[in-house]
């Protein structure tokens, strides 16, 4: 197998510049191939609805970046309006309100929307991973009987959230009450020919993938021959154990700071 130097970055297109540009400054050069697309997920009236609800909850858990983006979109123009905006500024306001985020992208997020940083928890920087089991042991002493969290994420159609489900359960044997809102949709890419074609010699050329999400992973494209040949670099175990299970060559896992993908990066190159 001819080996490459390439570097594939297969997050969402809207996120990836950010990965690129992170690894040029490291002297890396990289390619983006998005195996996600992010779309909305509500109407004008639905996020109105949304943000009433949201107002009244004793923690909002944020599952990534795009929610926030989602859930703060520009207010829709219908009779409601008024009322939508006291209740973004309810969520904005309420010091007693919690925001759990997993990671410092969805942080940084919450705080351009306006949220205050005393507000927000979220796993340290230092962490081996950022992820609902490590955010847990911070916020668990914060649930107490009746305590109304809304866990705001995306939908895959015919794919549940498992790493979800496992804090609902966790907030319910607490004593916490759950409600989910789908706020935003991941969508596998439209894939032409050429895009196939050029998957499948990126598959073969000892290109290096980077994988941030399982869900890229189960959005690859159907190749000939598969992916026995590809390798990659996982950001977490289960998105690790999923490429093992499409069949990639996992040569590292990484955590998941551009840092130490980048670092995990040079190791194989």
């Amino acid at each position: 197998m001819p080996v490459s130097s390439r570097i594939i970055i297969t997050r969402p297109a809207a996120q990836s510049t950010e990965w690129l540009d992170g690894l040029a400054a490291q002297g890396l050069s990289a390619q983006s191939f998005p195996l996600i697309e992010i779309t909305d997920a509500l109407s004008p009236q639905q996020r109105a609805q949304l943000h009433a609800r949201a107002a009244h909850a004793d923690v909002c858990m944020w599952v990534s970046r795009n929610a926030v983006a989602c859930f703060w979109k520009k207010i829709g123009h219908f009779s409601d309006v008024d009322t939508e905006k006291y209740a973004i500024n309810s969520i904005v306001n309420n010091t007693l309100q919690r925001h759990w985020a997993t990671g410092p992208g969805t942080v940084a997020e919450l705080v351009r929307c306006g949220v205050a940083m005393t507000q927000i928890d979220a796993p340290e920087l230092s962490a081996q991973q950022w992820d609902t089991q490590t955010l847990w042991q911070s916020v668990k002493g914060q649930i107490r009987a009746g305590s109304q969290v809304l866990i705001l994420r995306g939908e895959d159609v015919g794919t549940p959230s498992a790493s979800r489900d496992w804090l609902a359960q966790q907030i319910r044997a607490a004593g916490g009450v759950v409600e989910f809102a789908a706020v935003y949709q991941r969508r596998p890419p439209q894939f032409t020919q050429q895009k196939v074609a050029w998957a499948h010699a990126a598959a073969n050329d000892g290109s290096l993938w980077v994988f941030s999400s399982s869900q890229a992973v189960a959005h690859l494209p159907d190749i000939a021959g598969g992916w026995g040949q590809a390798r990659c670099i996982a950001t977490h175990p289960r998105i690790a154990q999923a490429a093992h299970a499409k069949g990639l060559v996992v040569v590292c896992t990484s955590r998941p700071a551009l840092a130490d993908v980048a670092q995990s990066i040079k190791s194989v190159l």
